[in-house]
């Protein structure tokens, strides 16, 4: 599995279009940085905002940005796979299933970490560079270290749910359209619907996008449990759904008996 592992790696590494993602995400994190700094520091004066490297960072997830590039590059590499027929050539050489699945699953996974990284990295380069003579920036390492955490456990469990939305339709424009149709539609009738019941805790984070959308840079010890549980629901289920369909799935035509 681990020569699996660092194969997909490899290729993730080769990949144009990885990389025009990255770029997609800088220009996010740049937009991020002048639109939070206009609205904090910028009207001071008027609002009383101070230089804040932790509402900076709960702002990165306040929408969509983060999500969208990820979500085009996975949805589109694990399409082309199936287009090309890399599950028979790979399975002609030997290799299992069970390494095929779950040593490319793994890889996605580091490339989303890898994702985050960077985009955390540009995000914070470039607001601290703006912010070079701010005579106080208010900011908690370990809270923000906390926080980042389980974003980016967040996005692994996001992973998993593509995954097994990739191995449910293995087409690319019909999987990209299913995708974003899903982000528009669980945001907008979720967020109805805990609005009209008053919910205290809405029924949009029990979404995983929703849940990182709405988590607070230091929740309530009493949320918490219910945080890492959606996570690990989110991780474990589409993980061994996706397995599941995938052991069922017809690619035998030239696999190894």
């Amino acid at each position: 599995m681990l020569q699996m592992i660092q194969s997909e790696l490899y290729r993730i590494r080769k990949n144009r279009f990885f990389f025009l993602c990255l770029l997609l995400s800088a220009f996010f994190m740049s937009a991020y940085v002048l639109s939070f700094h206009y609205d904090t520091v910028k009207t001071a004066g008027l609002t009383g905002g101070i230089a804040s490297l932790n509402g900076f960072t709960q702002f990165l997830f306040s929408d969509y940005s983060l999500v969208i590039p990820i979500t085009i590059f996975q949805l589109v590499y694990v399409a082309e796979d199936y287009q090309k027929g890399v599950h028979e050539i790979l399975f002609i050489k030997g290799v299992s299933r069970f390494n095929f699945f779950f040593g490319k699953l793994f890889a996605l996974w580091i490339t989303v970490f890898c994702y985050l990284i960077f985009s955390f990295f540009a995000a914070y380069i470039l607001i601290l560079s703006i912010w070079i003579k701010q005579p106080h920036i208010e900011c908690s390492p370990a809270g923000i270290c906390g926080y980042l955490i389980l974003q980016m456990l967040c996005f692994v469990g996001y992973s998993s749910f593509l995954w097994l939305l990739s191995c449910i339709i293995p087409y690319r424009n019909i999987v990209l359209a299913v995708a974003f149709f899903l982000l528009g539609t669980l945001y907008l009738y979720l967020t109805k619907i805990s609005t009209a019941l008053d919910l205290e805790y809405s029924l949009y984070q029990y979404w995983i996008v929703g849940l990182s959308d709405q988590m607070e840079m230091n929740p309530s010890i009493s949320r918490l449990p219910a945080i890492l549980i959606t996570i690990a629901a989110y991780i474990l289920f589409p993980t061994g759904a996706a397995y599941w369909m995938y052991q069922k799935a017809d690619l035998r035509k030239r696999e190894r008996r």
